[in-house]
């Protein structure tokens, strides 16, 4: 695995520079709501050369994607990289990547979902420490919860603890206590990566998986796939975040009868890998939501149904 690499803390007047590796941004009042309330925190933001271009789902040809991620960790002005938004697309960014130029200039990157797949190149390939958590485009509309866990993620150089669930422990999946990196994200994305020079080193680490609106058969696919491939079972434990809107409607192929909740097929696939695993903690696309780094250390005690931060993001 690559050195890990890890930013610095944001400070009043740094900088954030706003790419869109995957999809543009339809509402523009999205992004004035949001460069409002960082503005108001006392950062500066600029919108990348070629941000929020695009007339599809893909924000410019991936060569100039990846060219604008290059700008921005290059560019010495620039403290964070921090993407507008997620979308569809991001994969075709990472062979354009140059990692070694990335690794050259660590800063903190915050993005989720689409840009799962983002997380697992710059952690597994250029050994940065990530930030999982929202994006540009929600900043400005999200809860105040919300954005003081975003804030504390990127302004502190200790290690952020344990994950405030706001008096709500995760289910316990399966029982006991694991240690181990912190690296994952949408399991749909954690899921496509397989089989590519990209894809998630789960041996000894602690697994985030969360999602949304996926239906119980495609998480039961996803979640057998990572089985059938030994990515579960190489992991010292599971963290299932929140799996939003994953519940049984209409199939397509069509399937009327009984159905599974996301809960059963936890217990049905997960609990008996005898893996420490929760379900549950405020993380993945709901509003009220943790940030997180990734590509540091973390105890997932399933039993207490919490996991705690024990090695800092950001330094000095």
């Amino acid at each position: 695995m690559a050195e890990k690499r890890k930013g610095r803390p944001l400070r009043p007047g740094s900088l954030i520079a706003v790419p869109t590796p995957a999809s543009p941004l339809l509402d523009p009042k999205y992004l004035e709501s949001s460069f409002g309330w960082l503005e108001a925190q006392g950062f500066r933001v600029r919108l990348t050369q070629h941000a929020n271009i695009g007339a599809s789902f893909k924000a410019g040809a991936p060569e100039v994607r990846a060219s604008d991620l290059h700008d921005a960790f290059a560019d010495p002005e620039v403290d964070a990289v921090c993407p507008l938004a997620g979308g569809h697309a991001g994969s075709q960014v990472l062979p354009h990547l140059d990692y070694d130029l990335i690794a050259a200039h660590p800063k903190p990157f915050v993005a989720f979902s689409e840009l799962t797949v983002l997380h697992a190149a710059l952690v597994g390939n250029a050994g940065l420490v990530t930030f999982y958590g929202p994006m540009v485009s929600a900043l400005g509309v999200l809860p105040d919860s919300t954005r003081r866990s975003w804030l504390q993620a990127l302004t502190t150089t200790a290690p952020l603890g344990i994950v405030d669930a706001e008096g709500t422990p995760a289910r316990t999946v399966a029982p006991g206590v694991a240690e181990g990196e912190l690296v994952g994200g949408t399991l749909s994305l954690v899921d496509t990566l397989l089989g590519t020079p990209f894809e998630v080193d789960t041996r000894g680490k602690i697994l985030l998986l969360e999602d949304i609106d996926e239906e119980p058969p495609r998480v039961d696919r996803f979640l057998t796939h990572l089985r059938n491939a030994g990515k579960l079972q190489e992991c010292a434990g599971i963290w299932l975040g929140d799996f939003k809107r994953c519940v049984p409607r209409e199939q397509w192929p069509l399937w009327q009868g009984h159905n599974l909740t996301v809960e059963e097929l936890f217990d049905e696939l997960i609990a008996p890998l005898g893996i420490p695993a929760m379900h549950g903690l405020r993380i993945g696309h709901g509003n009220d939501v943790v940030t997180v780094p990734l590509g540091v250390r973390a105890r997932l005690d399933a039993d207490a149904g919490r996991i705690e931060i024990l090695e800092a993001a950001l330094t000095d």
